[in-house]
């Protein structure tokens, strides 16, 4: 039977994140398509890397400070021997909370990162 992986570990700065229900790596595009004197053409962009996150508020320990983060390294842990690193990580947005009364308050943050390597 194969396995999944079905949990994930966040680490920013060395500090271990648990609160979050979803991390979302945002799509990255490798190249363009762009139109020559009759015929498409193809060319490289500059990797924009981004990661979206689905944080849980605790209710019990101070929430985490996404909005001074600065110049961070993201690290998502698959627990499949696979790590995929983000570096010059900075918060992007910060977005609204959402109550739905039997759960935890949720609030969505954006990150921008400057690299993405995956070992």
């Amino acid at each position: 039977m194969d396995k999944y992986v079905s949990t994930i570990t966040l680490i920013v700065n060395g500090q271990e994140i648990t609160d979050w229900k979803t991390v979302e790596e945002k799509a990255r595009t490798p190249r363009k398509q762009v139109n020559l004197a009759k015929k498409t053409g193809v060319m490289n962009v500059t990797q924009r890397y981004g990661v979206t996150m689905d944080y849980a508020v605790p209710a019990d320990k101070p929430e985490f400070d996404f909005e001074s983060l600065e110049d961070a390294t993201l690290v998502i842990d698959l627990e499949n021997g696979r790590l995929i690193t983000y570096t010059g990580v900075a918060t992007l947005e910060i977005g609204a909370t959402k109550y739905d009364g039997d759960n935890e308050a949720v609030r969505t943050i954006d990150f921008v990162a400057g690299n993405r390597i995956e070992e």
